[in-house]
């Protein structure tokens, strides 16, 4: 198994770009932040879990363009609030 067609180096610019820590990287993608680290070291992902990582960043990558992600008032926000706001527009 090998992390097929996720470039965990993209997913970590796609993350510091939202300005999301490691823990909310892997809460978005429904894994633990041990989990998360280990994709990021290069670790494989299961292949169960393939299509799924890839839908939630898909979502990731369109909350960055449709809503221009992060705006000056996000950028502004505590963290926990910015998540929060992420969390609402990928509803």
């Amino acid at each position: 198994m090998t992390n097929v067609g996720i470039d965990f180096q993209k997913v970590e610019s796609l993350r510091r770009h939202m300005l999301l820590n490691t823990a909310d990287m892997a809460q978005l993608l429904g894994v633990s932040r041990v989990t998360y680290y280990n994709w990021v070291k290069g670790r494989p992902v299961r292949k169960g879990n393939v299509i799924t990582v890839k839908q939630k960043l898909r979502g990731l990558l369109n909350v960055m363009t449709v809503y221009s992600w992060p705006p000056p008032n996000v950028i502004a926000m505590e963290p926990r609030q910015r998540l929060e706001k992420l969390l609402e527009l990928l509803k």
